[in-house]
């Protein structure tokens, strides 16, 4: 594979689309043939077998141990977060239109300027976003390796447990009613998993870093447009007699393109949010079963090898909640830096009234933020990440509660 130049865009999102390509899940390409469309296709169906080969299963756990609250939320963590992965994906691929516009959108929008200084505006956030998106796919994959570890540790400490019990189980519980523990069934059944898992948490991470990608670069233009500002400011300043009195019509020209870009850049911001705020009302919904159970899992298991993949597991989890709510925060305060920029860095003091106008009216935009919102009453920000702790933790005081009442 040739090497990417770092100025070009598919560098900063390669991460993403080599793991939504391992699903079949990325855009594809008008000059893609047939057979590549095709297995593409078959990526995607393999993918979805492999998560409801763990999803399927521990649903059926959860439905005949419903009283176990040790089993509700051992396995109860993992199904939430497939179910929100299968939400995410069936809404995505049913919406595969309107995600390959926003894409291309966004490929035409890194082509704003081709000026370096004013690029590493936004080649900034694209840095953190393919750096995160690395990091979360990691971390994911840790969490795997942990759940397998745990159950293989179970399995080589512990052959057998009391009278001719086998103590083999599978990295993530299954169906009690079929019996997998003799070989070579077990073997099969465990390496199975561990790949379908695996499959899983590609899958997942795809998904999630991709929406996550998109919020920070469509931040990054915002700060393009305060790059822009602050250059006609400094224009004005230094050649305040040409520059200012608009003589030759730059002015006139660099105020237009700030104006037009952020009308494009709420335009953007409109669909994003058309496309994603199903996902995130999911996300946010769940996020704090998620948390909650997990901690739970943590606090049940006591010094067991299954309270470390448990806490990878609350860990990824938050990782994750946090993936969603930080990027939200940097589009809100970039949207609204733009109106600072313009009252701070340009001497409008300087400027006709025509132009004084059109300074306010950018002014008075900025103020009314953009940002990314769950069904239009939860904007993302880090106040929604300290709302879904919260609830995290009061569903986490319900389940003691009920456990106390059991003992």
């Amino acid at each position: 594979m040739r090497k990417l130049p770092r100025n070009s865009i598919d560098y900063y999102i390669l991460p993403n689309k080599i793991m939504c390509s391992v699903v079949g899940v990325w855009p594809s390409d008008d000059k893609r043939s047939i057979c590549s469309k095709i297995f593409a296709y078959f990526r995607f169906i393999v993918s979805l077998m492999a998560v409801f080969s763990i999803f399927v299963p521990g649903l059926l756990v959860i439905a005949v141990n419903w009283g176990d609250l040790n089993i509700l939320t051992g396995v109860g963590c993992t199904s939430t977060s497939l179910a929100q992965f299968l939400f995410k994906i069936i809404y995505l691929v049913a919406r595969r239109e309107k995600s390959c516009t926003l894409y291309k959108e966004l490929r035409s929008l890194w082509d704003s300027t081709d000026d370096p200084k004013e690029r590493q505006s936004y080649k900034e956030f694209a840095y953190w976003a393919r750096i995160y998106s690395i990091v979360f796919y990691l971390s994911s994959t840790m969490t795997v390796i942990m759940f397998t570890a745990s159950a293989a540790w179970d399995c080589i400490r512990t052959e057998y447990i009391g009278n001719g019990v086998s103590g083999r189980h599978l990295p993530i519980v299954a169906w009690d009613r079929t019996d997998v523990t003799e070989s070579p069934n077990f073997e099969i059944a465990f390496v199975c998993q561990f790949l379908a898992t695996l499959l899983s948490a590609v899958a997942v991470c795809g998904v999630d870093t991709t929406c996550f990608t998109i919020i920070l670069h469509v931040s990054g233009q915002f700060r393009l447009i305060s790059t822009w500002i602050s250059n006609i400011g400094f224009e004005i300043r230094s050649h305040s007699t040409n520059y200012g009195s608009d003589r030759s019509g730059n002015l006139a020209r660099d105020l237009i393109r700030c104006i037009r870009h952020h009308q494009r850049l709420i335009n953007v911001v409109n669909d994003v949010n058309d496309l994603l705020t199903p996902i995130i009302f999911m996300q946010l919904l769940t996020s704090g079963i998620e948390i909650c159970l997990s901690g739970f899992a943590v606090m049940s298991n006591g010094a067991s090898a299954d309270l470390f993949k448990f806490i990878c597991y609350l860990s990824l989890m938050m990782t994750q909640l946090l993936m969603w709510c930080w990027p939200g925060e940097i589009l809100v305060q970039e949207s609204q830096e733009i109106g600072y920029a313009v009252y701070l860095d340009v001497p409008w003091y300087k400027l006709s009234p025509i132009y004084r106008r059109q300074l306010l009216l950018i002014i008075l935009r900025s103020q009314k933020y953009c940002s990314i919102s769950a069904l239009t009453f939860q904007t993302l920000s880090v106040h929604t990440l300290t709302s879904v702790f919260n609830t995290a933790t009061s569903y986490f005081t319900l389940l003691r509660q009920m456990q106390q009442n059991e003992v």
